[in-house]
């Protein structure tokens, strides 16, 4: 006789087995439809890429349109250069220009030039009177801010700072001299 437990064990694998396959047989529709989309998508990828390209082609094709065109523009463009190059070297012996003038006309002409002339005149010499005074200006400022002691130019502070310290050194020396002739002569 077979052992009750191993019966019980046998029939709960058969369980488990029919669970899965029951399992199986349930999620068929999913992974049918999972199969479909997969597919579906497949598809979509290939034809986004055959629209990738055939659009890069087209570009390609378009891009070789405009360097022809610009190639093209360039030529026409050095031809018209090469032909205003020419003109411009033929010019000033083609081009002769002769003018008369009454003289009244060249009276008028001139007086308006003097003027002119007289006024710019003017003009200038106010400006190089206001730069004079700028300079002026400036000069008087300068000294004011940097004093003239001995030939050396300083700053205000730098003088009263080189004062201070000359007058103290000056002391201080002083008194060493003192304190070594007293103890020289032992007044210390």
């Amino acid at each position: 006789m077979p052992d009750f437990d191993e019966m019980w064990g046998e029939v709960q694998e058969e369980i488990q087995e029919k669970d899965a396959e029951d399992s199986v047989v349930n999620r068929a529709p999913e992974l049918k439809k999972l199969s479909e989309d997969i597919d579906k998508a497949t598809n979509t990828w290939i034809n986004a890429t055959l629209e990738l390209e055939s659009a890069i082609q087209q570009y390609q094709r378009c891009e070789r349109k405009l360097d022809d065109s610009v190639t093209a523009i360039r030529g026409k463009v050095d031809t018209i250069n090469e032909h205003i190059d020419n003109v411009l070297k033929d010019a000033p012996t083609k081009l002769q220009v002769s003018v008369n003038v009454a003289d009244a006309d060249w009276k008028k002409i001139q007086d308006l030039f003097d003027q002119e002339h007289k006024w710019m005149l003017a003009k200038m010499q106010e400006h190089i009177h206001d730069v004079n005074g700028m300079f002026a200006e400036e000069r008087r400022r300068i000294q004011k801010r940097y004093k003239e002691y001995d030939g050396c130019y300083l700053g205000h502070y730098a003088q009263w700072f080189f004062w201070f310290f000359f007058v103290l050194g000056f002391f201080i020396s002083d008194a060493v001299v003192v304190t070594l002739v007293g103890k020289w002569l032992n007044l210390f």
